[in-house]
């Protein structure tokens, strides 16, 4: 009776301890998140070595309108490979970010390494990029505007240069500690580096056209603001209910 009883005991034990248990390897970083992160920073570095008078300048144009302007005037940044390589690294690492945001509020491990999900991301960002870059270019060209929308994408490229650097830096942070925290800073340095642009293009806008406050504020919603507010939308959804619709 009791060697009946001692048996059942040490069954159940066994039964309850041996369940099954999923081991979560998101621990580790993956490396293509490195990978990103070095290219990144290894553009900055050609960036500067080749072009180091125009690095200068770009960095001094943040808060110098008259260098700004200058290199508006030369029109050697947005057609040429120091702005291209600005723009593959603003690509690159701002999917990088936003993949973090979506894993980290979301929860979804499967995500973590998941590298067609952010290949998606970017091809979402350079499709925005190329749509708003055609647009404008279209708009400049009907209203006759073109010095306003070279002075515009010189400013975006200059906010793009100091969103990477940001990027970089605090990138490299997330990847070892991928926090709310250290993910709401990022998102809120990128949202205060585009509000200055915003805010210096419009002031532009009224110097070298003749369109009124209302023109341009519509102007600004249509190709900067909603497309911005529409991509966030996405990304909450995306978050909330794990789908973009």
């Amino acid at each position: 009776m009791n060697d009946s009883i001692d048996y059942q005991i040490i069954t159940q034990n066994i039964a309850s301890g041996v369940e099954p248990q999923l081991r979560l390897m998101s621990a580790a970083v993956p490396i293509w998140n490195f990978i990103i992160v070095l290219l990144a920073m290894l553009f900055v570095v050609i960036n500067k070595q080749i072009y180091f008078q125009r690095f200068k300048m770009m960095f001094s144009a943040l808060t110098q309108p008259s260098d700004t302007a200058k290199m508006m005037r030369e029109n050697t940044l947005t057609v040429s490979i120091n702005g291209l390589i600005i723009f593959l690294s603003y690509v690159a690492l701002l999917a990088l970010t936003m993949q973090k945001i979506v894993v980290v509020y979301s929860g979804n491990t499967i995500l973590y390494d998941n590298l067609g999900f952010y290949f998606d991301i970017c091809a979402f960002i350079a499709a925005f990029c190329i749509i708003q870059y055609l647009a404008v270019h279209l708009f400049g060209w009907l209203f006759g505007i073109e010095n306003a929308i070279t002075y515009q994408w010189v400013l975006l490229l200059l906010g793009m240069t100091a969103a990477n650097m940001v990027m970089i830096v605090f990138g490299l942070i997330a990847l070892f500690y991928p926090t709310k925290f250290i993910l709401i800073v990022i998102s809120s340095i990128i949202l205060i580096i585009n509000a200055i642009r915003i805010i210096r293009t419009i002031f532009a806008f009224r110097m070298y056209t003749k369109l009124n406050l209302f023109q341009i504020f519509l102007y600004f919603c249509t190709l900067e603001i909603l497309p911005a507010i529409a991509a966030v939308t996405m990304m909450v959804r995306l978050i909330a209910n794990d789908c973009v619709l």
